[in-house]
């Protein structure tokens, strides 16, 4: 077994080193056979981890974000490749749900939307205007810390409602939402547990509908988010789906698993086993800890 470590230096809030060190240390206390590879722009993931699908016996692991892991992912879905996760970004949402995930190697579920896959979440609505107006702030360098935040005050006060169609099964509908999220995981958004029944292996989306509200009222909403309590809430529509479609006239923001997409037509697949993970909270912990 050969372990590629993908490492993308300036993803999170804190510097690498010590999970260089450690990895250095772990593989050669372990006698594992492996290489460190940095990227150095967006999409080296995606090429860096499709150039090893030919060969055999390969763990692939994503150390950075799930905006890294969303890459590798893009390169390897399909293949014989292991993925493994180091969480070293600034959200790791996909790693929460993988750490009490009990089975260590096994195929498990991807999402795609349109031409890309997700692992974790795709969603539609305020959340991903968020993530997406996150630029704005980053190009004007404010501190990497409050990049966040600032995006969240500069939404809620620019979010506008949208008319989507969505479609699914026999079924549709035309209305506004504030969220409307796909989920193969259970988490997003930095630790908010959206989807806090869903599952890597169970061949289906739990997908979440939350309709328009005023302004005010997305307060307490997103307070029964972050308790994981929004299942609750009269404006919470919960569906299990394998597959979905959402249109409008306009284009639509697409958060997925944290890089964006903009299209008028978004078409969601649930694909069954499509890619192996490995799963070795071992290697793991000894790996993050400083």
């Amino acid at each position: 077994m050969k372990y590629i470590f993908i490492v993308n230096p300036v993803s999170g809030n804190k510097k690498h080193n010590h999970i260089i060190e450690n990895i250095h240390k772990y593989m050669a206390i372990n006698d594992l056979e492996y290489e460190i590879i940095f990227t150095k722009a967006k999409g080296d993931a995606t090429k860096i981890a499709k150039s090893f699908t030919s060969e055999k016996n390969i763990v692939i692991y994503s150390v950075g974000g799930d905006g890294t892991l969303n890459e590798i992912v893009n390169g390897i879905a399909g293949s014989n490749v292991r993925l493994g996760v180091i969480p070293a970004g600034s959200g790791n949402d996909f790693y929460k749900s993988l750490k009490i995930y009990k089975r260590k190697k096994r195929k498990i579920d991807l999402g795609k939307v349109n031409d890309k896959y997700f692992i974790n979440i795709a969603s539609i609505g305020i959340d991903a205007e968020i993530c997406n107006n996150s630029n704005i702030f980053k190009k004007l360098k404010f501190p990497r810390s409050s990049i966040y935040d600032f995006s969240i005050i500069y939404t809620f006060f620019k979010f506008k409602y949208q008319n989507l169609k969505i479609e699914y099964k026999d079924e549709k509908y035309e209305s506004k939402y504030l969220i409307v999220a796909v989920c193969n995981g259970k988490y997003y958004g930095g630790g908010y547990k959206i989807a806090p029944l869903a599952s890597f292996d169970d061949n289906y989306f739990d997908v979440y509908f939350a309709n328009k509200v005023p302004k005010l009222k997305m307060i307490g909403l997103i307070n029964l988010l972050k308790q994981a309590k929004h299942e609750e809430s009269p404006v919470i529509k919960k569906v299990k789906l394998k597959e979905l479609t959402i249109s409008s006239n306009q284009d639509i923001i697409c958060n997925y698993d944290g890089e964006t997409m903009i299209s008028k037509k978004l078409e969601f697949k649930m694909i069954r086993d499509f890619i192996y993970i490995y799963n070795n909270q071992e290697l793991v912990d000894n790996i993050i800890k400083k």
